[in-house]
């Protein structure tokens, strides 16, 4: 029994280093042994901007992936520079939230390209905006898709649920260890919508144990959600359950990090 107790705490000493040891550094400079990559999706501008002291009280910055950019007003527009002037990501979430591979498979890669990726990205970068990153609508993504989008984007998002019972650090996917995140072009997350109240009681939980996970392991996780509010409109991540993740990313030294800045 003495001798079975000396190798587990042998295995976890070894396991702890690794970890330790797997570091990288983000486009701007600063090295990172875990993090986490949050990331909100659509065009809830103003409830974002209204969220820009909470992330600025726990250092933390965000990727915003925006969609139907053709139709934001000069006010939205300007909401976005409020937020990339704070620190975070301005992406791509395509130009009409069309179901990647739906479009595909029924008009061709080209179209979708043309019509869906090219147009964002040009209107976004003439607004100020140069989106390194691309997340899915609806998630709906393969392998085909990911390579003729990275000639455009450095990293893409997709997505992943959990199953009946499941752990949400047992998403093997939505982690990805640092030494991995400049070569994984794609990366996966999982949706926190909605933690903490009666329709996913138990996410807040869950999602803090996953951040554990990430930082114990040198990795990343990737979460998405999409408006910040109490109630809505839409799917929505009240600011009570952004602070608890914030506060928590803070307590363990679990660094918030942005696609722009994943090397």
């Amino acid at each position: 029994m003495r001798l079975l107790i000396l190798l587990l705490i042998c295995a976890l000493t070894t396991t702890m280093t690794q970890a330790a040891e797997k570091i990288t550094t983000t486009t701007n400079g600063k090295s990172f042994q875990s993090g986490i990559v949050l990331t909100f999706d659509d065009r809830y501008i103003d409830q974002w901007v209204e969220q820009i002291p909470l992330f600025k009280k726990y250092d933390a910055h965000a990727t915003f992936f925006i969609d139907h950019f053709y139709t934001l007003n000069p006010a939205q527009i300007n909401g976005l520079n409020k937020l990339q002037n704070a620190g975070h990501a301005i992406g791509s979430h395509s130009v009409n939230h069309i179901k990647a591979i739906d479009h595909v498979r029924t008009k061709g890669m080209d179209s979708y390209l043309q019509n869906e990726i090219e147009p964002s990205v040009k209107r976004l970068t003439e607004a100020g905006f140069k989106p390194t990153a691309f997340a899915y609508p609806s998630s709906s993504r393969n392998e085909e898709i990911d390579l003729a989008l990275l000639k455009t984007f450095r990293h893409l998002r997709g997505g992943t649920g959990l199953s009946q019972g499941q752990r949400m650090r047992d998403l093997k996917t939505i982690f990805t260890p640092v030494d991995q995140v400049a070569g994984r072009g794609c990366l996966i997350g999982t949706g926190i919508d909605y933690a903490g109240t009666e329709k996913r009681p138990d996410y807040l939980t869950e999602i803090k144990d996953a951040m554990d996970h990430a930082k114990q392991r040198g990795e990343i996780v990737v979460f998405y959600a999409h408006n910040i509010s109490e109630n809505g409109p839409g799917h929505h991540l009240q600011p009570r359950a952004l602070e608890e993740i914030l506060a928590h990313a803070q307590q363990i030294s679990l660094p918030t990090l942005t696609y722009d800045e994943l090397p």
